[in-house]
């Protein structure tokens, strides 16, 4: 079963996401390095809480957008698995087209970086292996483009990912680490032509 991770969102924070084409602000938390993807919090949805869930399982949907969330500030630093780093989880979130229907993926990640005394977030990551949510979704996207999945830049995958892409979902379960809920997600299976 892959890992699931949840992420815990709070109505008053307005945390950054993914857009395009903006500059890099000067109080940004992601530490300066290669232009490229920035992350400005006045795009963020307002709201926290998805609709309810509906089964799309083997239907077509269109993506209309997907957005990834940095973690607040004042959320602590976990420890990687080595425990070398410091890293934070992200919100990944796929818009569907279908009944106002969004998605989480887990697996997005940011590690801790200082900058002139002051700590910063990195761009986020995503790994490779295909062991994770996030991590799958990429993989699905270098199949469908018929490339390797560590040829795929994430700059690459998020704007495929809001261009209006289309693909097949598949109902998953699983299952909450602290709860132990089992919930049922709309996945993405395959990456379709339009």
């Amino acid at each position: 079963m892959v890992k699931n991770e949840f992420d815990e969102f709070s109505d008053d924070e307005a945390p950054p996401v993914v857009t395009e084409h903006t500059t890099i602000k000067t109080n940004s938390p992601i530490a300066a390095g290669s232009p490229g993807t920035t992350y400005d919090w006045t795009t963020a949805p307002d709201g926290t809480k998805a609709p309810p869930r509906i089964d799309l399982n083997g239907q077509i949907v269109g993506i209309r957008k997907a957005d990834i969330i940095l973690p607040p500030i004042e959320r602590p630093w976990d420890r990687s698995k080595k425990g070398d780093k410091e890293l934070k989880n992200c919100s990944f979130i796929v818009y569907y087209d279908q009944h106002s229907q969004q998605e989480s993926y887990s697996g997005v990640r940011v590690f801790k970086k200082e900058e002139n005394g002051e700590i910063k977030y990195s761009h986020p990551t995503i790994t490779r292996d295909r062991k994770n949510q996030s991590s799958q979704l990429l993989g699905k996207y270098a199949d469908f483009v018929k490339k390797d999945i560590n040829e795929i830049s994430l700059r690459q995958f998020m704007n495929f990912l809001n261009s209006g892409c289309k693909a097949k979902l598949i109902k998953q379960p699983f299952t909450n680490p602290e709860t132990g809920a089992v919930i049922e997600k709309n996945m993405v299976d395959v990456f379709v032509n339009p």
